[in-house]
This record gives structure tokens, C-alpha cells and sequence, in this order.
């Protein structure tokens, strides 16, 4: 990995997240516990700082020259929007965890499993559709930058999450 792109990621870890990745090998966490209504804010709060420190990351990983930054942002805002409203469903689903933790049934976590297969899948559908629109206005190479570094943006988020949430009994 180049050390600018490294530098990146090594930013992504500790702005975005601030936790041990140590804690990576670790699959026990703590229960979730009930979300308020405070720490939902605080989740909304925490996702919005995210989007700007991404794109602030985003621009500084793709080295674009000016013409290709004309097309490319206004593509890339348009994708960041799309995957948002895929976002809020997942965040959705967190807190309904969080919230049924205790007494979560068989056919809730079925139902739950089922809904997270079917983000995962509209989230892929998303870049699939993007990546043929970033090659209109970028060089090949550029748009699998561009999908390098968002991997490893959504790497550092997933593993993230991951830990927070607790793995179903």
C-alpha cells in the first residue's frame, strides 16, 4: 500500500472510530443494552461526522486533477446519498436489535439476518450501478481507486460496528 493511501486508512481508524482495532480478535463485547433516544441522536450525530471525514479522505486518496473533479463529485454525492437511505436501514435494524436484545426469538433474528443479506445486497447493487457512471468521467485506474478506498473506509466502519454489537446468544 502506498504510504499515502496507508496514511488514509491510518486516519480513517482513528478520526472516524477511535477504537483498538486489538479489540478485532476479540468476539466477545458487551450486551447492547437499551438505546435511548439520546444515544440514537448520538448515532445520527456520529454518522453525519463520518460522511464529511470520508469525503474529506475520499478527496485526498483520489489525487484528481480538476477536470475529473468536476465530474466526479457531483456522481460521488449523488452515490453517498443513495448508500445513506441504505445506511438508515441498517442503523434501523441496530437499534432494534439493541432494543430486543433480551428477548430476541428465533424468528426475530431469522427476520434480522434476512434484512442485513438484503442491505449488504442493495448496497453492492449501488456500487455496481456507480462504478459504470465514475468510469464516464474518470480513467479505469481512478475509478479502482476510488472502490479501493471506499472498501477500506466501509472495512474500518463494518469492523466498527461489529464490536459494538454483541453476537446473538
Amino acid at each position: 500500500m502506498k504510504s499515502g493511501l496507508r496514511e488514509i486508512v491510518c486516519l480513517a481508524v482513528v478520526a472516524m472510530y477511535g477504537a483498538p482495532l486489538g479489540r478485532a480478535q476479540n468476539l466477545q463485547v458487551n450486551p447492547p443494552g437499551d438505546l435511548t433516544s439520546r444515544n440514537r441522536e448520538a448515532i445520527e450525530v456520529t454518522r453525519d461526522q463520518v460522511r464529511t471525514d470520508r469525503k474529506a479522505m475520499v478527496e485526498k486518496a483520489m489525487k484528481l486533477t480538476d477536470d475529473e473533479a468536476r465530474g466526479f463529485w457531483p456522481i460521488y454525492d449523488e452515490y453517498t446519498s443513495e448508500l445513506s437511505k441504505i445506511s438508515d436501514r441498517t442503523v434501523t435494524l441496530i437499534t432494534e436489535f439493541a432494543d430486543n436484545y433480551r428477548e430476541l426469538r428465533d424468528s426475530d433474528a431469522l427476520r434480522m439476518t434476512d434484512e442485513s443479506l438484503n442491505i449488504e445486497q442493495q448496497k453492492l447493487a449501488v456500487k455496481q450501478r456507480y462504478a459504470q457512471r465514475f468510469a464516464t468521467v474518470l480513467p479505469g485506474k481512478k475509478v479502482a481507486r476510488f472502490f479501493q478506498v471506499d472498501r477500506r473506509l466501509d472495512a474500518v466502519m463494518v469492523l466498527n460496528v461489529s464490536q459494538a454489537i454483541s453476537l446473538v446468544e
